[in-house]
């Protein structure tokens, strides 16, 4: 940033023109920004709203939370500042929402332009393009339409305007990390196109100091009226960044550093209330070792009780093992015995399954032997045949045993012989046709493949003939249902049923004619009969007893007919039991034989087992009488109970001689804890050891516990010396920070010294309105400049803990510099409590403190914000920024001229937003004005928002080129409207 525009190797960054569109109450609005101007248009309109969006674009955000603090949007008229939500709804109140700035930089031209993120609540999102706006335009506004004021483009949507960008140029960014956000807005490497291709404002020096440096000042370039607390806060910022290292930062935490000095001053008590029981210890260290002497009558006691318990353990064990040898010599002759047994009971039932298998079989044999004569008899007929026959010649056979027994019956029975002879010839003529028609049966007609699951399911499927060839279709379906079965090993699955295969044969019509024919002659016979009979009635109960015969015969070939089937599988099954048992038979015969051995075996051995467990028994009593003598110890000596021996007493050693003499030594060592308790207790009382768990206060302590808190006093007093060396070098580092936050708090009140006089330096010769001098007071609070004096009267080079007094005084500073709660780290915004001017006007003889106007201070403010912001940027650049200057109407008008010429020098293009009230001298002096509120369109984007402006402003020139002001054609289409 330089004073003089143009200079060779200057660097101009600057805006351009910034366009809202459906965004701040406008339909669309764009405006130039890198001359003086002034925004004319009724009040309420959003004028204001225009300029301020600029800190969406030059601060390094995406969302508008916490935006109090990011962006400062003030509500003029109520005096407050606007929610997150009533910022976000003004910029960004729908999906058509745009804001657009148009920038330049040694890199060339580019835009910079922001829409609504839906991702995520209050969020906006940010697209960089390197082309002038003048290509974007059709994107965003059609101006092409009758009137001149143009219309909403239909098609605006972010998904749209991306891919444009991108066509327009391979550089198109498309940002929204606030990390390279920074890295792009604030990139002062000059002669790297692409790095510096999107910088609006290049820093010095990249760190996070400068960035929230330039944060404030951004923040104070949109508000020139600050109140005194912002400009104190941009200056305390400006100082740390213009330290030359990060770690120079003044943080002072009091707090602390109180801490620490009060944690020595703790120890150094506690170090001296160990020493005074130096002589108790002592005399505790003497005792001990006596003690020391007596304790191995402990783990000796332990070890005999060891014994006890092991030989107990092993008596007990070779007790079990005696008796469990002698309870099984017993159990194994018992067991013999029952084994001898029940090998006896399962010769028996072997040998009645040999038995039943040889009944069965017998059965099996006749039934197989009875089936075969009676399926010899019906040729090649099949069981189910045959059956049907019997059954058929059975209900025949019932009913002339009814017709035989009652003259009534007789009757009914003739007239069915007579049906049934008539039934019988009509079987006899279709006997025939099928013989005739044997050659078109359809298993003569189908292939195997086919007739195979239709016999298996039904043999008369593929008996039954058409009498003719098959006609194609017909064989097609057929043969289409058949290659619906699943062939299996054992026949066809239907689905989930299941058919058995059938084997092939051929009808034999000779044996059905003669059975056919038989029937004829049986129901001629019988018709015969019954006519005798009815004459003949002394032989009608010899013809019911035959009948009876006869009947009870074919119920007999019945019963046979359904043993037949399963008469081969029993016979198989039955003959494969009895071989089976017959072997297992011989099998217990032979292991009967050794059990007879075993048991003349195990009961010599009985005998000997008796004697060995008799003996072992008294050797337990006698065990058992000592384990009650060492418990009654225990009792007694309680502490004994947790005592552990490195090894037990060999359970040879066990004897009650050696327990009385093991019982003399605890007695002497009980008398000697006691003594030594005394003393470890009153170390507890007094603090020097800590009892955590409460375990010396305990009746019988372990030995462990007195041992371990012996030895904890023996380091502790061992180690005092060295403990005394560690606080001394402590209390040297706490000193040398004693020092270092000494010559902080000195070189931080000179530092501020010195920026003020530099600062200072940089303001000679500089005029605002009638002030002739202007001098800049940095304000610090009193009480830092009282806690900078009081350090300076102290020596902190040294062993020993600074005096009481000097804390006490640091505690009174901490309570009436912070107050109650909240952070006691002194930074320097704390420090910095105000800026305040001293002026002097052209005729006066020295400097004034008294305040001035509203509009001279922000000019001032102007003057050294200007001054700070030169000390963020890289050297020589140049800007051409907007200047947002509320109070213009309270400037003097006399000084307008050299105020406008000082803002073009330092960078700063001058606007304002005024009614139509602000006079004409004011705006000539400007130079360009802006009617914002005199246009409608009657297609926006949102019926809410239907103010337009664009083509350029309005102004005066004095002989200046007019290439630089933009198209007028809609100057004739300005009309006032109604707000």
């Amino acid at each position: 940033m330089s004073d003089s525009q143009g200079s060779p190797g200057n660097f101009n960054f600057g805006i351009r023109r910034l366009v809202l569109v459906d965004s701040a109450g406008f339909c669309y609005v764009e405006i130039p920004v890198d001359n003086h101007g002034l925004i004319l248009g009724p009040g309420n309109l959003g004028k204001s709203s225009l300029l301020n969006s600029l800190r969406l674009f030059l601060l390094p955000e995406n969302n508008f939370k916490n935006s109090r603090k990011k962006f400062a949007f003030r509500n003029a008229s109520a005096g407050s500042f606007y929610s997150n939500e009533e910022s976000y709804q003004h910029y960004f109140p729908s999906q058509f929402s745009f804001l657009i700035m148009e920038a330049e930089n040694p890199a060339g031209v580019h835009c910079q332009i922001l829409y609504r993120d839906s991702a995520s609540q209050l969020s906006y999102g940010r697209a960089f393009v390197p082309v002038g706006y003048d290509q974007l335009r059709p994107l965003f506004w059609n101006g092409n339409d009758e009137d001149g004021i143009g219309q909403a483009v239909p098609e605006l949507t972010f998904s749209r305007v991306s891919e444009t960008l991108k066509k327009h140029s391979k550089e198109t960014r498309l940002v929204n990390d606030p990390a390279k956000l920074k890295q792009m807005l604030y990139s002062s490497e000059l002669m790297n196109a692409d790095a510096v291709r999107y910088s609006v404002l290049p820093l010095g020096e990249s760190d996070e100091r400068r960035v929230q440096s330039l944060r404030t000042l951004i923040l104070l370039l949109f508000e020139m009226k600050a109140d005194d607390q912002a400009m104190s806060n941009a200056v305390a910022s400006i100082i740390e960044a213009d330290k030359k290292f990060a770690d120079d930062a003044f943080d002072f935490n009091i707090d602390e550093f109180l801490n620490r000095h009060d944690q020595l001053k703790q120890l150094q008590t506690q170090l001296t209330a160990i020493e005074k029981e130096r002589p108790r210890f002592e005399k505790l260290y003497r005792d001990y070792q006596s003690y020391q002497t007596l304790l191995r009558s402990q783990p000796d006691f332990a070890a005999f009780r060891g014994g006890v318990s092991n030989a107990l353990q092993d008596i007990g064990s070779r007790r079990k093992t005696a008796v469990e040898a002698f309870n099984e010599q017993n159990e194994t002759l018992r067991h013999v015995v029952q084994t001898l047994k029940g090998l006896e009971q399962e010769d028996h039932g072997l040998k009645k399954i040999i038995k039943s298998a040889d009944q069965r079989i017998k059965r099996a044999d006749q039934n197989q032997k009875d089936g075969d004569l009676l399926v010899s008899h019906y040729g090649e007929m099949t069981l189910q045949e045959i059956e049907d026959i019997q059954k058929e010649e059975l209900d025949s056979k019932k009913g002339h045993l009814a017709a035989l027994k009652s003259a009534a019956q007789a009757e009914i029975r003739l007239e069915q012989i007579q049906k049934k002879k008539l039934e019988l010839e009509r079987k006899l003529e279709s006997l025939k046709d099928r013989e005739s028609k044997q050659h078109w049966q359809l298993q003569n007609q189908l292939d195997e493949a086919a007739a195979a699951p239709l016999r298996a399911v039904d043999l008369r499927l593929v008996m039954a003939s058409p009498g003719q060839d098959l006609d194609a279709d017909s064989k097609a379906a057929i043969e289409a249902f058949a290659r619906l079965f699943v062939p299996t090993g054992k026949g066809f699955d239907w689905f989930d049923a299941e058919y058995l295969a059938q084997p092939a044969r051929q009808t034999d019509f000779a044996e059905q004619r003669r059975h056919i024919e038989g029937e004829l002659h049986g129901l001629e016979r019988e018709r015969a009969e019954l006519a005798y009979t009815a004459n003949q009635e002394h032989d009608r109960p010899r013809l019911i007893e035959r009948t009876e015969k006869e009947i009870r015969a074919i119920e007999k070939d019945l019963e046979t007919l359904q043993r037949y089937p399963a008469a081969t599988t029993t016979l198989r099954d039955a003959t494969e039991e009895k071989q089976a048992a017959e072997e297992q038979l011989a099998k217990l015969e032979e292991q009967a034989r050794l059990e007879q051995e075993k048991q003349d075996a195990v009961q010599q051995k009985a005998a000997k087992a008796r004697a060995e467990k008799e003996r072992i028994e008294e050797r337990e009593r006698e065990l058992a009488g000592l384990s009650r003598s060492v418990g009654t110890v225990e009792h007694r000596l309680p502490h004994l109970k947790t005592v552990e021996a490195e090894q037990p007493l060999d359970i040879e050693q066990v004897s009650v001689a050696a327990f009385d003499d093991l019982q003399t030594q605890l007695d002497d060592l009980e008398e000697r804890r006691r003594s030594i308790l005394d003393h470890l207790r009153q170390f507890v009382y007094l603090d020097i050891h800590e009892d955590t768990e409460g375990e010396l206060q305990k009746d019988s302590p372990a030995s462990s516990v007195i041992r371990e808190t012996f030895k904890s006093l023996s380091d502790l007093f061992a180690g005092m010396a060295e403990r005394w060396n560690v606080l001394e070098q402590q209390v040297g580092i706490h000193n040398e920070t004693v020092a270092s936050y000494r010559q902080a708090l000195k070189s931080n009140h000179e530092h501020i010294a010195r920026f003020e006089a530099q600062l200072n330096r940089e303001l000679e010769g500089v005029r605002i309105n009638d002030l002739a001098e202007i001098r800049v007071d940095i304000h610090t609070d009193p009480k830092f400049r009282n806690l900078v004096e009081e350090a300076n009267n102290i020596d902190p080079y040294g062993n020993q803990l600074q005096s009481d007094a000097f804390y006490d005084r640091l505690r009174v500073f901490v309570a009436d510099f912070f107050g109650e709660g909240g952070s006691k780290r002194l930074t320097m915004d704390k420090v910095i409590t105000g800026i305040s001017y001293r002026t002097r006007k052209e005729n006066a003889a020295s400097l004034d403190k008294k305040g001035q106007s509203t509009s001279t201070t922000a000019l001032i403010n102007l003057e050294l914000v200007y001054r700070l912001l030169k000390r963020v940027l890289y050297p020589g650049v140049q800007l051409s920024f907007p200047m947002v200057l509320d109070e213009l109407a309270s400037v003097d008008i006399s000084q307008m001229p050299s105020l406008l010429e000082r803002l073009r020098k330092q960078g700063f293009n001058l606007f304002s937003a005024a009614t139509h009230s602000a006079s004409a001298e004011v705006i000539y002096l400007i130079g360009r004005h802006l009617e914002v509120g005199q246009m409608r369109t009657a297609r926006p984007y949102s019926p809410q928002r239907t103010l337009v402006f664009w083509g350029g402003a309005e102004g005066f020139t004095n002989g200046e080129s007019l290439s630089q002001w933009a198209d007028q054609t809609q100057n004739s289409l300005l009309e006032p409207a109604d707000e």
